[in-house]
């Protein structure tokens, strides 16, 4: 195809506005989350503020995680990753959405969920008070957004030059607006070159920093006389996992819907798939890593925090947790044909999401009420609530801009990184 035939080809698979149906999907589930959550909060408000902080954490681990994809794919050099670092971008569209269900857990969960808002150790205050709690929790979100915001526009602004002329007439204004000033074609690649050197790193190192604190202030923190150094590193590559699961996800549902076979390919899936393969064995790195110490020291300091989710009733749910983020992911993707079949790889990428889901109401739950699983319905109703939001927001990114980078079509980029 020539170029020109290329650009109207993608031009032309823009759905410019989001699906209507869909569009009602996700605001019935966010009806569903509101009504789960209000439930909950009138039967059992700490039990509410714990479905809703896992879920801030889970959905929050996929925005920030899929930008950090995209950074990781540019450090690495990996030309394979066009069309699915788009894919990945995309999940910045929820971050203004997330951010805004963190300052509703900050402002008014928290003096329900947090134990320490009540009672500190004075050797604890410097760190554990509210005033530094919203410092660093909003302040590292808000940064990562504008930061996000501004790599996203790197990334595109030279894609939406090239289609231009052949969108619909209704994204021409937002595609002017977001191409002012264009310098000429050598000038932008030099620049976005430029920026994306820099913001790169830079996103994909305050992305393990806020996430790895976030992680010590909303679970570790709910029990202040337990530690572990390696306790943040576990959960912000938890979040990474989702992220690279949904990007895998969608990659396989997107280029079906709209006939991407073209630019999307199944080596494409094959890398991704080994992504998200790696991912989950460094998840099971970082928790044998933590375990272990924690049973050959043999401290009843550090090992209740472990046997509480050891014993019934939740040992269960650990278990099931194990296996689906590390057991099932090992066993299955070990094979070539699990990560370039779409099916498969949409089955596992939704294997690794519900472990990780799990995993967070294991790590949270116990915490706040040891003798009961508070893991049920209202707790799934909760998850579809976040679900529809993050949904909503990303599918009104993917209607006005193209799922694959274009410019990596058009230099030939995008091949197999195997």
């Amino acid at each position: 195809m020539s170029h020109e035939a290329v650009l109207r080809d993608i031009a032309s698979k823009l759905p410019v506005q989001p699906s209507a149906q869909k569009r009602q999907i996700w605001i019935a589930l966010i009806v569903v989350g509101l009504v789960a959550f209000g439930y909950l909060f009138l039967t059992n408000p700490l039990r509410a503020w714990g479905a809703w902080t896992i879920n801030t954490l889970y959905f929050l681990g996929i925005a920030m995680g899929g930008i950090a994809l995209a950074c990781a794919i540019r450090l690495a050099n990996g030309r394979w990753g066009g069309p699915i670092m788009r894919i990945a971008e995309s999940f910045s569209a929820y971050l203004p959405y997330g951010i805004a269900t963190m300052a509703v857990l900050l402002f008014a969960g928290i003096w329900t969920y947090l134990p320490w808002v009540k009672h500190v150790e004075p050797r604890q205050v410097p760190f554990l008070n509210v005033p530094f709690l919203y410092v660093r929790t909003l302040g590292g979100l808000l940064l990562f957004w504008m930061l996000a915001k501004k790599l996203v526009h790197v990334s595109m602004r030279r894609d939406l030059q090239a289609i231009k002329p052949y969108v619909d007439g209704r994204l021409k204004a937002e595609y002017e607006k977001l191409t002012a000033n264009w310098k000429g074609d050598q000038a932008e690649f030099e620049s976005a070159r430029h920026e994306s050197a820099h913001l790169a790193p830079q996103l994909a190192l305050l992305f393990v920093v806020s996430f790895s604190v976030m992680a010590w202030d909303f679970i570790m923190a709910l029990t202040p006389n337990w530690v572990s150094g390696l306790f943040g590193w576990w959960v912000y590559a938890g979040a990474f996992i989702t992220a690279v699961a949904m990007t895998s996800l969608l990659a396989a549902q997107l280029r079906t819907r709209y006939k991407l076979e073209a630019y999307i390919t199944t080596n494409m899936y094959w890398d991704i798939g080994k992504v998200l393969f790696a991912w989950c064995v460094f998840w099971g790195y970082l928790f044998w890593s933590q375990y272990l110490p924690i049973w050959y020291a043999n401290m009843p300091e550090e090992t209740w925090w472990v046997f509480v989710r050891f014993e019934e009733p939740w040992r269960t749910l650990s278990f099931v947790a194990f296996t689906l983020i590390f057991v099932i992911p090992f066993l299955g993707m070990l094979n070539k044909t699990s990560k370039t079949n779409p099916a498969l790889l949409t089955m596992f990428s939704v294997i690794a999401m519900v472990g990780i889901w799990v995993e967070r109401h294991v790590l949270v739950m116990p915490s706040l009420n040891a003798e009961q699983v508070w893991v049920g319905l209202p707790e799934i109703g909760v998850t579809l609530g976040f679900l529809g939001l993050f949904g909503f927001a990303v599918q009104n990114f993917l209607a006005r801009y193209p799922v694959v980078r274009v410019v990596d079509v058009l230099e030939g980029a995008g091949g197999h990184g195997h």
